[in-house]
């Protein structure tokens, strides 16, 4: 009978055990979620976006695109992988700066194919195009750069380590409903 006992014990041990990684990584999104709804990381809120427009919505949510993306990437027994594969994720999570090199693009304007305006340009319908036979224009963009202030939303800091710690702790007590 204590035999059954100890190897439940350690069935369920081992079981918690391997969860770990994906508990850990649970805990982490949760955290990065909620790091969107308090709008700042560690205590320290983000920076306010400079331009006034849209100045009613959250920062970093206009489609939810970069907070719906935030999962767990890979899990292993000994490690998790959380992140986000939204191309624009890291440079508002780690700040930095955006530069755009000079470029040109070749445009055509559509004209009307019937009627009486046949042949003539239809108001602010621009198609951009590179093959096209009637290019009527070439349009030359300069070179800008944009700082990006940070907005960590990702990442381990001690709030979030004493809450995985908590964690794992119930889950591994968790295991013994019972004292051998």
């Amino acid at each position: 009978m204590p035999n059954e006992k100890i190897s439940l014990f350690f069935s369920k041990l081992e079981l918690a055990l391997n969860n770990l990684p994906l508990i850990v990584g649970n805990e982490v999104v949760n955290y990065s979620l909620e790091s969107f709804d308090r709008q700042s990381w560690d205590g320290m809120p983000w920076k306010e976006r400079e331009s006034k427009k849209d100045s009613g919505r959250a920062i970093l949510v206009k489609s939810t695109r970069l907070k719906r993306s935030i999962r767990i990437i890979s899990s292993s027994p000994n490690s998790v992988i959380v992140g986000s594969d939204v191309p624009y994720a890291a440079i508002h999570n780690n700040g930095g700066e955006i530069t755009r090199v000079p470029h040109s693009e070749l445009f055509t304007r559509n004209r009307f194919k019937r009627g009486p305006k046949k042949g003539a340009f239809r108001k602010g319908i621009v198609s951009r195009s590179t093959d096209a036979p009637h290019l009527r224009g070439i349009t030359v963009n300069k070179s800008y750069t944009i700082r990006m202030p940070q907005r960590r939303y990702l990442g381990i800091n001690d709030e979030l380590k004493q809450r995985i710690r908590e964690r794992v702790i119930s889950e591994l007590k968790g295991t013994s409903t019972q004292p051998l």
